[in-house]
């Protein structure tokens, strides 16, 4: 039984040292995750919280078909949704402000040019269909593979292979016209 295996089985035991192996392994990068979905930091980790809560609350049913990793990603991207939804019925929705951190007079031209180009990308990808958008922070900035993707997402490698190369296309075009 390898070791995912075993922590799966002692937190449905009640293991709390089993929980917090995976919570201290996971919890950040589904937070960031989940923050970049939601677009709040305060939100993001309220959602990855949740998803643990829920864990621990219901653990004698926890239950994992395949690896822990894409379960846990799944199961914070359906809470980033019901976030949102609830979000939207409590308000309208609100411009989202993209407030950039002010570059001192200090930097270098590099660190302005480097600065400049990362803002480039993140407003470019901040443009792609919110799926195609998801798919590529999945891969690109979280790590995970194709295989992965396609588990958390519940679709199919190809999707996530023909989306991927739809969002490569997009941010060249995007980047090239800066």
């Amino acid at each position: 039984m390898d070791l995912e295996s075993q922590w799966v089985e002692g937190i449905r035991k009640g293991d709390s040292m089993a929980f917090k192996s995976v919570f201290d392994r996971y919890y950040i990068q589904l937070a960031t995750f989940a923050t970049e979905y939601v677009k709040s930091f305060d939100a993001g980790r309220e959602v990855a919280q949740e998803v643990f809560i829920k864990i621990w609350a219901s653990r004698e049913k926890f239950c994992v078909t395949g690896t822990l990793k894409p379960y846990l990603y799944r199961a914070v991207y359906h809470q980033a949704l019901n976030y949102i939804e609830k979000e939207q019925r409590r308000r309208q929705y609100e411009q989202q402000a993209a407030h950039e951190s002010e570059i001192s007079s200090q930097n270098t031209d590099d660190e302005i040019i480097a600065n400049e180009i990362r803002i480039a990308i993140r407003e470019a990808v901040r443009q792609l269909p919110p799926k195609r958008n998801l798919v590529f922070v999945l891969h690109r900035q979280h790590g995970l593979s194709i295989k992965e993707v396609a588990t958390v997402l519940n679709v199919s490698p190809k999707t996530v292979e023909n989306q991927m190369t739809e969002a490569m296309k997009f941010l060249r075009i995007k980047l090239n016209q800066k």
